[in-house]
């Protein structure tokens, strides 16, 4: 009963809140029960295996319809997530923040609804609001401690903002808890952007070496080249070239198939 006078409190906030109300103050009442309560492992509504399987299969017209009926009969925290997810991974982050916010008010009422602060901070950095996304992944960390993607995203913040040594750090722990080699890539990638923001091109060319050598990202090798040739190494600037331009056709060919 008290969990669920708790979460009553938590859906007030969200849905009548008054004007002066921010995504930031319900962040902070949604984020202890979050802490205290863990989500359930499995959906409890049928309709969320079809819908998996669609978002899955990148169904993303027919993942929304089921979407919007079933929050439409039933206004459920893990259809409002879900179709939070679906509007974030066509890059729709505007569209996606709505729904985010009703899924974070629902409370951790839904299977990995932990993921909900995450999912906020990306819309929220996206849509330009950097230091309200700073805190929704500070939340993250703070649910996923070990975990690499709130360090990740808050390092890139700091970059943002000129805060050298703090996106320093943030990489370092990020590059550490990542366990997936291309996941460890895209840190590099950006580590290499740090070094060059402190006219280090020698340690650039160093992470981005490291970065392909974990992923081969056409993009990566482009930046390894000029900075090769930046550092008058034409060699293994011609060699970065060339890898660049293959990657870069493997790359369209997988997106044509």
């Amino acid at each position: 009963m008290r969990k669920q006078i708790i979460l009553c409190v938590v859906l007030l906030a969200a849905g009548c809140s008054p004007p002066s109300d921010t995504i930031r103050a319900r962040m902070q009442a949604a984020l202890p029960l979050f802490e205290a309560q863990s989500p359930p492992d499995a959906s409890t509504d049928a309709r969320a295996k079809e819908v998996r399987q669609q978002l899955a299969q990148a169904q993303w017209d027919a993942a929304q319809a089921t979407l919007e009926s079933w929050w439409e009969q039933d206004s459920e925290g893990e259809a409002a997530f879900l179709l939070g997810w679906l509007h974030h991974q066509q890059k729709r982050y505007a569209l996606a923040l709505p729904w985010v916010e009703r899924a974070l008010a629902a409370g951790p009422t839904y299977p990995k609804a932990g993921q909900v602060f995450f999912l906020l901070g990306r819309c929220l950095q996206e849509t330009g609001d950097l230091q309200v996304a700073r805190e929704a992944y500070t939340a993250d960390g703070i649910l996923f401690p070990d975990g690499g993607d709130s360090p990740f995203r808050l390092a890139l913040l700091d970059f943002e903002e000129g805060r050298l040594d703090d996106c320093e750090g943030r990489l370092a722990a990020a590059l550490e808890r990542f366990s997936a080699p291309r996941d460890k890539a895209k840190v590099l990638a950006h580590r290499a952007d740090l070094h060059l923001a402190r006219d280090d091109p020698a340690a650039a060319r160093l992470s981005l070496e490291q970065c392909v050598s974990l992923f081969p990202h056409y993009e990566a090798f482009y930046k390894l080249s000029q900075i090769c040739a930046r550092l008058g190494d034409e060699a293994a600037a011609s060699a970065a070239l060339e890898l660049h331009l293959l990657w870069r056709e493997r790359a369209r060919g997988g997106e044509d198939n």
